[in-house]
């Protein structure tokens, strides 16, 4: 028997999280602090959540930059503001403004983290001293924008600060000597890039202009001029040569031999020596390759690919970020990419649980605004990508049998990927090429790999053979269409192959939806009676149906034997964008423009739950073969993993149902026991207003019943007083219970403080609900009052003109 699904909840999210600009790893390398526009967010590097965010979320004051001590990170803003945080808590211990005219580009801590140093593009660098909370130095002599700057301890113990600019020049500041002006160190013809330490005497610094410089600091000039053929954005030099035992390097090094990794534009990690100038070893694999043009709809390559790096001694390990807002972590035994952390989504368009056939998927692919898919690890969010496409890749599906992923792009292309166990990835094994517009839809037969079926923005749908397929070619090889259909008038939304893989179906812009015969390449129906575009055709598993989604808020399911419209479902305020079958084809899943989820029952066409699950349109959605976990992706920058959580609420439920008839039970056993104050507590606890009244009733007719209501009272919860409250406002309505009502109140009224019952959750709504009817009860109290002196008065009257009488009746009558 098929248990129908109640309820999904969500398991885990990964969201948006880095917005490009810096980012740190902390010393201990569990956490990865980055910046993301007006915050900081805080992850845990095995889990990837968020655990932290440290600011407001304001527009007007954007993150620029920051550095961070142990636990301490100051962070200036674009308004100029600097603030202290303890990042650990989340506490903020000073705010202040930056003496900067312009924003700030760049900040370190001195190796103590009492001076803080921040370069600025008004061209000088400011000291702060940290512990005594003042402004110590205000440095200037550079002719362009401070891009990076650095502390330095000479052998006198005296305190430099060294920057370099975008002049390419480097700016040496003694700040035991006041108002005096900078040593100027000049060797680069462009912007000084990075700046490292080595030795306590030796400076490295790196540009673009494709060049590394070795200084001497003692001397103050330089040493040896390394040309490094790219462009660098960031080196790092290491302490000692103990940490390159396990590379694959062949000579020995002296123990003082200085060596550095140099992180380019060429996507490549490089280690150098710069005793000798030689490069020692490249990195075998590229990790990220130049962006290119049609991306970011630029004429030219950017030539930035790395733009940060840091190195953290617990880990052992490299972090550098990307372009595209991307965090790398390499391994330095092998400088092989160890964890991929995706800082920016964008709109997600597609998704799929991949490695699904033990009903435990481990992995799901992702199609974002982005050439490059993503497959995410589900339990560490650990990204690979799969590169090949040259545009946005708009959709993507995944074989029966999991072991072929076929995506389509905007470039026009198909591509069949498949798991190649030598390289541990997927490769792409054919690319299938004959769409002339964006190709928006795609297919697997569901009983074998033998096709895939795609549909396009040039309103034709193609069959593609995958029989001859070969997966560990070298090389992609070229599919040929089976044959090509005009399908619709307009462009093709979606396509899906029928169970049977006899058929399949199309879904266009035109508010049609077909239905094609494969062998014959005929058509069989077309279905009419949307009012809009149709977004999503799914078949029926069990039953021969086809739904279909459209925009204008409705799903049809349709015969596929006659043809005819079965049942309209209504419900959806916005467009219906993806739906699923479920449950053996007795319900319905579907996702909305408005960001919503709704669970049918196709039997009734009832609505079983809604569930607000994005703030923006869910363009994706799919389930784990089991159906106990779901996967949606929308346009705000968020994949939701979902869990089929049908059984652990009917648990609840039945468990929820035993608890409260044994403490009704317990209820029933204590007013036997005239044992009031425990059972008043759980009547509150089941929430049983009718029953809470009569306890109390019983408690006003004991002896001094008003004393001990209070008594009763001061013992309870502001959460059980609250409770009360909101049962008293119904009370207080009903003229049968409002005496209990106002005696409740004015109990209330005695132990509770104004500023107590206004700090409750519904304080001020109880207050004001209250007063009306009470008025209203001291009106009618004031006219029953003025009705009883009434009969009072006319009861004396009454006894006057009664007693007037007896007297007359007693005097004699007089005689003339």
């Amino acid at each position: 028997m098929v248990r129908e699904k109640e309820n999904f909840i969500k398991q885990s999210t990964h969201t948006s999280f880095y917005t490009g600009g810096q980012f740190a790893i902390s010393n201990d390398g569990q956490y990865l602090l980055c910046t993301y526009n007006a915050l900081i967010h805080i992850l845990d590097i095995q889990t990837q959540h968020i655990i932290r965010s440290i600011g407001q979320d304001d527009t007007s004051s954007e993150v620029v930059s920051f550095a961070l001590f142990n636990d301490l990170i100051v962070i200036a803003y674009r308004n100029q503001l600097l603030r202290q945080f303890n990042w650990t808590t989340g506490t903020c211990l000073r705010t202040w403004k930056s003496v900067h005219k312009n924003t700030i580009i760049c900040m370190t801590f001195n190796s103590n983290g009492s001076l803080l140093a921040t370069g600025g593009a008004d061209f000088t660098v400011k000291i702060w001293d940290v512990e005594h909370l003042y402004y110590t130095h205000n440095l200037k002599g550079s002719t362009s924008i401070i891009r990076v700057v650095l502390f330095y301890t000479s052998e006198m113990k005296k305190i430099h600060v060294i920057c370099g600019s975008d002049d390419g020049r480097i700016y040496l500041h003694n700040l035991h000597v006041s108002g005096a002006k900078p040593t100027i160190l000049q060797g680069h013809m462009s912007t000084v890039t990075s700046l490292v330490l080595h030795n306590d005497h030796n400076l490295i610094s790196s540009g673009r202009d494709r060049v590394v410089i070795i200084w001497d600091l003692q001397t103050q000039s330089s040493i040896r001029t390394i040309p490094v053929m790219e462009s660098i954005e960031a080196l790092i030099a290491l302490p000692s040569v103990d940490y390159l035992k396990k590379l694959k390097i062949k000579q020995t090094f002296a123990s003082d031999e200085l060596l550095f990794f140099t992180f380019g534009n060429s996507g490549l990690i490089k280690l150098w020596s710069g005793t000798t100038g030689r490069c020692l070893l490249i990195q075998e694999d590229k990790t990220y390759e130049k962006i290119a043009a049609n991306s970011y709809g630029k004429d030219k390559e950017h030539e930035q690919v790395f733009l940060n790096a840091y190195f953290n001694e617990t880990t052992r390990m490299f972090y550098t970020n990307t372009i595209d807002h991307n965090i790398i972590a390499f391994n330095i035994k092998k400088l092989k990419l160890e964890k991929q952390f995706i800082g920016e989504l964008g709109d997600v368009l597609d998704v799929r649980f991949l490695n699904d056939n033990d009903n435990n998927p481990l992995y799901i692919i992702v199609a974002n605004n982005d050439e490059k898919v993503k497959i995410f690890h589900l339990n560490t969010w650990h990204c690979q990508m799969l590169k090949g496409h040259t545009d946005i890749v708009i959709g993507l599906d995944i074989s029966y049998d999991h072991s072929l992923i076929a995506t389509c792009s905007k470039d026009d292309i198909i591509r069949i990927w498949s798991y190649n166990v030598d390289r541990s990835s997927f490769v792409c094994v054919a690319i299938a090429e004959g769409h002339t517009g964006d190709v928006a839809a795609i297919a697997f037969a569901k009983t074998s790999n033998d096709f895939i079926a795609s549909g396009s923005q040039d309103t034709t749908a193609k069959v593609w053979s995958l029989e001859n397929l070969i997966l560990d070619s070298n090389e992609p090889q070229n599919l040929s269409s089976v044959f090509t259909l005009k399908t619709h008038d307009k462009e093709v939304n979606s396509i899906t192959v029928s169970f049977n893989d006899k058929q399949f179906a199309t879904g266009s812009a035109d508010k049609t939806a077909k239905i094609w015969d494969i062998r014959n390449q005929k058509l069989l129906a077309v279905l009419s009676g949307h009012r809009r575009g149709i977004w999503c055709v799914q078949y029926s598993p069990v039953n021969p149906e086809l739904a279909t989604a459209s925009a204008d808020g409705l799903i049809k399911i349709w015969s596929t034997k006659d043809y005819n419209c079965l049942q309209t479902i209504e419900g959806h305020d916005a467009s219906v964008l993806r739906i699923i079958y479920l449950s053996m084809g007795t319900q319905l899943i579907s996702s909305g423009s408005d960001g919503l989820l709704k669970l049918w029952d196709l039997k009734t066409s009832t609505c079983v739950k809604s569930i607000d699950a994005h703030e923006g349109k869910i363009w994706g959605m799919s389930a784990s073969t089991d159906e106990n976990l779901l996967v949606t992706c929308a346009s705000d920058s968020s994949v939701v993993i979902w869990r089929d959580s049908t059984e652990e609420d009917r648990q609840a439920k039945r468990e929820n149902v035993e608890e409260v008839l044994l403490m009704e039970q317990e209820v029933s056993n204590l007013l036997v026991n005239k044992k009031y104050h425990e059972a008043l507590k759980i009547a509150l606890n089941l929430n049983q207003p009718y029953r809470t009244l009569t306890i109390i009733k019983e408690i006003l007719n004991e002896i001094d019943g008003i004393d001990r209501l209070k008594n009763t009272l001061l013992q309870f919860s502001d959460d059980h007083l609250n409770l009360l409250f909101s049962y008293v406002i119904d009370w207080n309505t009903n003229t049968r219970h409002s005496t209990e009502a106002q005696i409740i109140i004015k109990v209330l009224l005695s132990i509770m403080t104004p500023d107590k019952i206004l700090k409750l959750p519904n304080g001020q709504k109880c207050v004001e609900n209250l007063l009306p009817y009470t008025e209203r009860h001291m009106s009618r109290i004031e006219r029953l009052s003025q009705q009883v002196l009434f009969l009072d008065f006319s009861w004396h009257s009454m006894k006057y003109l009664d007693q007037s009488n007896i007297s007359s009746s007693n005097e004699l009558p007089t005689t003339t």
